[in-house]
């Protein structure tokens, strides 16, 4: 979950309009999902779209791809098949494509076609381009009840991006209501299904719902996207081979994490499957930058240590990530000949000192309690921390930069493996200064930033809860912040507990704008004021910037202009295409699961309009057999109805049926 919470406890109009009444556009029927696109190469992108089929079938479809958002230049194009299997999401590698450009792209299905989104491919690999401008937003950590997703509607009206990096908690686990914002008051914003995720179906139907978020559609639609998985895309503080949030009774924890990442393959627009791929991997951007997005979450990641004070094996070191994982990205940093070294990765790498929040922090047991809040970061893997270090030191890769989530504020660090001297039973356990050693290479210069190694920056959350929510007040936190890295006078001898930590705010939700030139890098935090309310707003917050060989962080006092992309692409945004209002259907039949089904099944539906409802289900031969459930002026938004029963029916194949006043839905049901 989130790094240290537990230290102190433009969308389209149509009429109303539906697409602003309800949480889904009905217009875009079939493709309710929207596209997306994801993975850019030099030559090849993944294209992604859902259609959501009124009655269970195969579906046979096309897809384009043009230089031009008309789609009037169409470079390539295909068909595709799409099933029940594949919970009818078509994801495409279309190949052929030329780099550093921008393509639009739809699908076509039941003669009816997608919305047109816009991608774009990277530099090619080795390609001199050190006098561009590369741009990305950076993004983690959306809940759907933490609050709206602003920043996914402030992204997609960017015109100046390259790719979205999104760095995990795309989705949340947990059932309906149980972290949820308190603040939040559209009651119609709750999770689907309304219980946790165990099953296949409760993770279709939980990337289904966030999938139809406009917000969310929009940014996908406009740019394309590099993602990795956190935790809450399987479970809470997950590992390897489990989870803080996977119980007994829950099943088989091998079971859940291997569908959760089926699922994840079908609904990202990632390259590979579950079975053929593994998520990390490298995006190279010329010779400006490479990207290596790391799985810090399932491939090889052990359970973390209950205390920091639990030893380690030096010849067998805790994992955060694989040995294989681990010489992979060595022997990529060693061989790049890029610029920039961009490290993607899901939990914050640098250590962060917390003990000043001990009501008598000289007293280790008092300071352990809150340091060993953290163990589920890097800080809980120190040997293998420290060896990633010790091979960027004395390999001397230059310019290196962890980009990361997963704690729901804003971070900004010089990279070094011992910023202070802490805890020592000879300072009262009190961090103190440790100078750099030339000589030695170790310690650390705060104001010249010798010693460190790299740099990184974190990103705020989208809508998951902030330490200011997680609070109750916006005044504690920012006493926190300035606590987290200035000297605290009334403590003996105003100590500073990170002196590597550059930036930090607690209480602002949003993302970041990773500006990449030849010779600097520079994050600017962006912030919406309130999650909680539909009004979509912005600021910016504050950059910190990197110059070229410095290793080191410094405060920048303006926002890096956003430019616009380089010819041809001072295009055109994809535009914002819809079927006409004769198409929209009354009612939306998204799934039925679980599929075989037991003694009871769930249905999730979309309702356009008050109107009546009637789940029934019939024989293969037409004949009623069973009504599930009858409702007069059922409201118009999204339903869940679970555990229908269905113990009184004998095993075989039967027809569930969602009938509305005015449309008819269906899908085949197998009872066990």
């Amino acid at each position: 979950m989130n790094y240290f919470y537990s230290i102190l406890i433009l969308f389209l109009s149509f009429g109303c309009s539906l697409a602003q009444c309800l949480p889904y556009n009905p217009a875009f029927r079939p493709f309710y999902h929207g596209v997306a696109s994801g993975d850019p190469l030099e030559d090849r992108v993944i294209i992604w779209t859902r259609i959501t089929p009124d009655f269970d079938t195969a579906i046979q479809g096309t897809y384009s791809v043009a230089t031009d958002s008309g789609l009037v230049n169409v470079v390539k194009r295909g068909t595709f098949v799409t099933d029940a299997d594949q919970d009818y999401t078509v994801k495409i590698d279309v190949d052929g494509l030329n780099p550093s450009t921008t393509y639009y792209y739809c699908f076509t299905a039941f003669d009816k076609r997608s919305q047109v989104g816009r991608t774009k491919t990277t530099a090619s690999v080795g390609e001199n381009n050190l006098s561009d401008v590369l741009k990305f937003a950076v993004v983690s950590c959306a809940n759907y009840e933490g609050g709206y997703f602003h920043a996914y509607n402030s992204i997609a009206k960017r015109n100046d991006l390259n790719a979205v990096i999104h760095l995990g908690d795309y989705i949340y686990e947990y059932a309906a209501g149980e972290y949820r914002n308190a603040r939040l008051i559209d009651s119609a914003r709750m999770n689907l299904p309304v219980s946790e995720l165990l099953i296949r179906k409760d993770y279709r139907t939980r990337y289904s719902l966030y999938n139809l978020d406009s917000n969310l559609q929009l940014m996908r639609l406009q740019h394309p996207l590099i993602a990795v998985w956190d935790d809450h895309e399987f479970a809470d503080n997950a590992y390897d081979t489990g989870a803080e949030n996977h119980q007994p009774g829950e099943g088989d924890w091998s079971m859940r994490k291997q569908i959760a990442k089926e699922v994840y393959y079908e609904w990202m627009p990632v390259r590979g499957n579950a079975q053929s791929a593994h998520l990390y991997r490298t995006i190279s951007y010329g010779k400006l930058m490479d990207l290596y997005m790391l799985d810090t979450r399932i491939d090889g990641r052990q359970k973390p240590p209950t205390t920091f004070d639990e030893p380690e094996d030096t010849l067998h070191p805790r994992h955060m990530i694989s040995n294989d994982q681990f010489n992979w990205l060595v022997e990529n940093l060693k061989n790049s000949k890029a610029q920039w070294k961009v490290i993607g990765n899901q939990v914050v790498f640098s250590n962060l000192n917390v003990g000043f929040a001990a009501e008598d922090p000289t007293s280790y047991d008092q300071i352990s309690y809150y340091e060993n809040l953290s163990t589920d970061s890097w800080e809980g893997y120190l040997l293998q921390r420290n060896a990633l270090i010790d091979s960027i030191q004395k390999n001397d890769f230059k310019n290196v930069v962890f980009l990361s989530g997963d704690s729901h504020s804003s971070w900004a660090f010089d990279v070094t493996k011992e910023p202070v001297l802490y805890p020592l039973a000879q300072y009262a356990y009190l961090p103190q200064p440790n100078p750099y050693d030339s000589l030695a290479k170790t310690g650390y210069n705060p104001e010249t930033g010798a010693g460190s190694c790299a740099v990184e920056f974190c990103t705020p959350s989208v809508s998951a809860e902030n330490f200011a929510e997680e609070l109750g007040s916006d005044s504690v936190a920012a006493i926190l912040e300035y606590f987290f890295n200035n000297p605290i006078p009334v403590l003996p001898g105003n100590p500073n507990y990170n002196p590597h930590l550059k930036f930090v705010n607690l209480g602002s939700h949003g993302y970041m704008i990773f500006d990449v030139r030849a010779d600097s890098v520079q994050t600017d935090y962006y912030y919406t004021p309130d999650v909680t309310s539909k009004v979509i707003e912005e600021y910016w917050g504050g950059g910190v910037a990197s110059i070229l060989n410095s290793k080191h962080i410094s405060n920048s006092s303006v926002a890096f202009p956003a430019l616009p992309k380089s010819i041809p692409d001072i295009a055109t945004p994809a535009p914002r295409v819809i079927t006409g209002s004769s198409d929209i259907a009354e009612s939306v039949l998204f799934s039925v699961y679980p599929n075989p089904a037991g003694k009871s099944l769930s249905v999730f539906v979309g309702i356009n309009e008050s109107t009546d409802l009637l789940l029934s289900i019939y024989a293969l031969s037409g004949q009623l057999v069973k009504i599930m459930r009858s409702d007069n002026a059922i409201d118009k938004g999204l339903h869940s109805f679970r555990n229908l029963d269905i113990s009184d029916l004998k095993s075989g194949v039967y027809v569930l049926q969602v009938r509305t006043r005015n449309h008819i839905a269906s899908k085949k049901i197998v009872i066990k």
